[in-house]
């Protein structure tokens, strides 16, 4: 590490620890705004300095699939993937796990989730003091150390079980340096927008007609060369149908009341997150729109949404439904279904339930 990294986790430590105590319930991911570095700069520099007081942090190996796959050893945890304006938060028990080159899947009645390990970097092991009790937690980050995945120990965990997962998977020669390079203030670009030419349109919106799974359409996105927010521009009347904002919220609320099971998937470039049940208590405060139930939290910043659409997709189940919410940049920020299984026709409820958050207030 160079003189001048040396430096700056000095200074980083520093005006942390004036943040903790002219503001101590400030979050991790709002200190590292503050300090004009990242989260997982943070924690590389808490390792480092060892500075007391501050979260005992262990580097981990790389070999995620091998350590995703003891997790079940942990027994009751949180798992937490967010985006810039979305919290999806699942409590629950590892399952059954999968991985292979690029990828981690888990898929459980509780914790499911689609893992994207390739654009990770950094992982943590980390003791937090918090007021009378200690929180322990796997973190993990990609280069520029914005967070992909974390998963929380609850008061029914195993500690010992973390403690030896700690052990086992310590990385005794990390290399943080990209973490504090200069190449990491630059803040992530927003991808032009590329024109698309009326023929392409025309068979892109052919091939969408002849789709036969909902999981086929990431596929039929990238053989024509349209991102996301274009596709539901581009099938806008035909496919997709734009509504507003509100109607995100009239659903959550709509769901909650009827008793209708949903799916609610949240991501980011190296995660994906899924709830699969019943909402039962929605609140708003401020700009959030929030789920507060014991075993799922979604956190929402309604004021960062732009567009919302509920968008068919056919099927040899039949036409799936779903409403996808972007941000400003044409960013997915979640996506929600009715719960169904491969094979199984779309539940009648949620049909009706976008009809009715379709319609005009």
């Amino acid at each position: 590490m160079s003189i001048a990294e040396s430096l700056e986790i000095e200074n980083i430590i520093k005006d942390w620890k004036q943040i903790k105590e002219t503001q101590p319930r400030l979050r991790m991911r709002e200190i590292a705004s503050q300090l004009k570095t990242s989260e997982g700069g943070l924690l590389a520099a808490s390792e480092i300095s060892k500075a007391e007081g501050f979260p005992q942090v262990s580097s981990l190996q790389t070999n995620w699939g091998e350590l995703f796959a003891k997790f079940g050893e942990l027994g009751h945890v949180m798992v937490l993937t967010r985006n810039e304006a979305c919290v999806h938060e699942r409590k629950g028990i590892f399952e059954k796990v999968s991985s292979g080159p690029g990828h981690i899947l888990v898929v459980g009645a509780d914790i499911d989730l689609r893992l994207f390990p390739g654009i990770w970097k950094f992982g943590f092991a980390v003791e937090e003091p918090k007021q009378d009790s200690t929180q322990r937690s796997f973190q993990f980050f990609n280069e520029n150390g914005e967070a992909m995945f974390k998963l929380f120990l609850t008061d029914k965990s195993n500690v010992s079980a973390w403690e030896k997962l700690r052990s086992e998977f310590k990385n005794g020669s990390p290399d943080f340096s990209p973490l504090f390079s200069s190449e990491n203030k630059k803040g992530t670009a927003v991808a032009e927008k590329k024109e698309i030419s009326s023929e392409i349109k025309e068979e892109f919106l052919s091939d969408w007609g002849k789709l036969e799974d909902t999981h086929e359409f990431f596929s039929l996105l990238k053989k024509h060369g349209v991102s996301r927010i274009q596709s539901m521009e581009i099938a806008d009347g035909k496919f997709t149908k734009t509504v507003e904002p509100k109607a995100v919220l009239r659903m959550l609320e709509m769901a909650s009341l009827d008793r209708s099971p949903i799916m609610v998937f949240v991501g980011n470039p190296g995660s994906i997150q899924i709830h699969t049940g019943e909402v039962t208590n929605i609140k708003v405060l401020e700009s959030w729109w929030n789920v507060l139930d014991p075993e799922f939290n979604l956190h929402l910043r309604s004021d960062l949404i732009s567009k919302v659409y509920i968008v068919d997709k056919p099927s040899k189940d039949g036409v799936i439904h779903s409403m996808e919410v972007y941000d400003a940049d044409g960013e997915l920020i979640v996506q929600f279904f009715g719960k169904r299984k491969p094979g199984q026709p779309e539940r009648t409820d949620w049909v009706g339930l976008l009809d009715k958050v379709s319609e005009p207030v």
